[in-house]
């Protein structure tokens, strides 16, 4: 009992408690909008609005002069795209990987994590922005958010026994194939990897073209975005399977370890703050329940310090640029969760996306 409770990861789970409780009094606002994201998923009503089932992006034309010079200048350069995770927000991808289109640039090879799985591996499929974005919008909460409820009520009898969460899955996996069809990793134009995490086992596989090439997209989608408790585990053969962001939110091993290594990568965070800098927080000895303000730093710690690292590898390997569209507030706290279940955001996540990607392939070209 003794080893149990002095378990580090416990010790934060408890004193998370405390935090979260803390900020459910600071963060009401925030937090009753939420549940208005919430309801409109989980329980729509005919008076609820979505956004239109059309992409909003501009008409293609003749890209800008710079775009055009971008283009030029990396063509026949291998420029690989890591994304990290993001839910909703991760829409901006969507707009960064318009702008590759613009400067008739193909990407060598993807990451993506979490909720960035949603919008970069049906593009990597060979869709493109405009079919994507125009699908996606299109989704009413029924078509990718599916509630177990009778898991639910047998949680509590069961002691929840067999129950991983909120939502099956089931949904939004029916939903991608119908707009993809039977389109496997290993079939992919455009090589894409995402983290998958192992409950049995504890860890962190990359599923991909080159390392698993039979697993239909949209089920690679589902696996990418199960996040537990929110979306229950996945079974593939063999055993159940969890959203790799959880360890990995920021993934890039696939770029250097299992594709040819990029001459330049372009970078996509709509998780992290600006720059992968801390949230600081001095003076916290000096306020009372000090113990729980240490719980808040290490909430994230572990998330910062791997995507650190994976950075520094990525740096040590070619020129990066990093492109930021959505502001860290956006996705802080309930944020994450609120802009997966509503959709009124995401024309305008892609419309930043578009800007800022334009930009950086401008940057990109300057750096080759």
């Amino acid at each position: 009992m003794l080893e149990t409770a002095l378990d580090m990861y416990w010790l934060g789970q408890v004193l998370g408690l405390g935090s979260r409780a803390r900020r459910v009094l600071t963060d009401l606002p925030g937090d009753l909008d939420f549940l208005d994201a919430a309801r409109r998923g989980l329980l729509p009503v005919p008076l609820d609005r979505y956004p239109q089932a059309r992409s909003p992006f501009p008409v293609p034309g003749r890209p800008g002069t710079g775009v055009r010079r971008a283009g030029t200048a990396l063509a026949g350069r291998r420029v690989a795209v890591a994304a990290s995770g993001g839910s909703g927000a991760m829409a901006s991808l969507l707009g960064v990987l318009r702008a590759f289109e613009e400067a008739q640039v193909r990407p060598t090879a993807m990451t993506v994590s979490s909720g960035s799985a949603l919008f970069g591996l049906p593009w990597a499929t060979g869709r493109s922005a405009d079919e994507v974005a125009e699908f996606l919008l299109g989704l009413h909460p029924r078509d990718y958010v599916d509630p177990d409820w009778v898991g639910l009520l047998r949680a509590a009898p069961a002691l929840g026994r067999g129950f991983g969460g909120l939502l099956r899955g089931e949904a939004l996996e029916a939903t991608l194939h119908r707009f993809l069809g039977d389109i496997r990793l290993g079939d992919l134009p455009v090589p894409c990897y995402a983290p998958a995490w192992s409950i049995e086992e504890n860890r962190v596989q990359f599923l991909g073209t080159r390392t698993t090439p039979d697993l239909p997209v949209a089920r690679a989608i589902r696996v990418a975005m199960a996040l537990p408790i929110w979306v229950a585990p996945v079974r593939l053969d063999d055993g159940a399977w969890c959203d790799g962001g959880l360890v990995d939110v920021f993934p890039v091993a696939p770029l250097l370890d299992v594709e040819p290594p990029p001459d330049i990568a372009l970078t996509v965070n709509a998780y992290f703050p600006s720059g992968l800098v801390a949230e600081v927080d001095t003076g916290w000895d000096e306020r009372a329940l000090s113990l729980l303000n240490i719980e808040s730093q290490f909430r994230t710690a572990q998330h910062l310090q791997v995507a650190r690292q994976n950075m520094a590898r990525l740096l040590a390997a070619c020129p990066v640029v990093t492109v930021e569209p959505v502001p860290y507030s956006v996705v802080r706290g309930a944020g994450l969760y609120r802009q997966y279940v509503d959709t009124r955001n995401w024309p305008r996540f892609m419309l930043d996306g578009l800007r800022a990607g334009r930009r950086a392939l401008v940057a990109a070209a300057g750096r080759t």
